[in-house]
C-alpha cells in the first residue's frame, strides 16, 4: 500500500478527491492532477470558450481520429456507402469523463459527434470548478467504440455484423460549461 501526500504539485494546496476520482483540479490554482498508483501527475485541462456564466465545468475526453469500416453486413438495404462517407473525415469524439448513465453518455456523445463541434481553448476562468473525472482513458476508448456501434446500428438497414478500426490518438481532457 502506498500513501500519497495529496497536495497540488504546482502550488502545494491540499487536494480533496472523492473515492472514485481519477483526476481532480486544484481549487486554488486550477492545475489538473491525475491520481495514479505511482503518485500524483499534473495533467493539462483545457477550458472551452463559452458565452454563458458557468458554475460547474464538466470534463470530457476528446479523441481525434478516423474510423475505418472493414466489414458491414446487413439483413437488407445495406447503407455501407453512407457509412463510409460519414467516417471518411477526421472526427472529434467527445466522451463524458464524469459519472453518467450509459444512455446519457450515448446521447451526449452522439449530439456532439453529429454537430462536429470545434472547441476553442481559453485560459482557466477565475473560480472555475471542475466536476470529478471518474472515467479512465481506457474506459473512454471503450465508450468511443460503443459510440461507433451506436451510430451504425442506428442506420435503417438491419445491421447484422460490423467490424471496424478506430484510429485515434491520445485524448485531451477538456472542460465544458454546463
Amino acid at each position: 500500500m502506498n500513501l500519497l501526500l495529496l497536495r497540488c504539485p504546482n502550488c502545494g494546496n491540499a487536494l480533496t478527491p472523492g473515492d472514485d476520482d481519477l483526476i481532480v483540479a486544484c481549487s486554488q490554482c486550477g492545475t489538473g492532477v491525475e491520481l495514479a498508483d505511482e503518485g500524483l501527475r499534473p495533467i493539462e485541462v483545457k477550458y472551452a470558450a463559452t458565452s454563458a456564466k458557468v458554475d460547474i465545468w464538466r470534463p470530457w475526453w476528446v479523441f481525434t481520429g478516423q474510423v475505418e469500416i472493414t466489414l458491414r453486413e446487413t439483413q437488407s438495404g445495406n447503407q455501407r456507402a453512407e457509412a463510409l462517407q460519414f467516417w471518411a473525415q477526421v472526427k472529434h469524439f467527445y466522451i463524458p469523463a464524469w459519472e453518467l448513465s450509459l444512455q446519457a453518455v450515448r446521447d451526449e456523445s452522439l449530439a456532439l459527434l453529429q454537430r462536429s463541434l470545434q472547441l476553442q481553448a481559453v485560459s482557466r476562468p477565475a473560480g472555475a470548478r471542475l466536476a470529478p473525472v471518474v472515467v479512465s482513458v481506457s474506459d473512454a476508448r471503450k465508450l468511443l467504440e460503443y459510440l461507433v456501434l451506436t451510430v451504425e446500428a442506428g442506420r435503417k438497414d438491419w445491421l447484422k455484423d460490423l467490424q471496424f478500426t478506430a484510429s485515434v490518438g491520445l485524448p485531451e481532457l477538456w472542460a465544458l460549461g454546463s
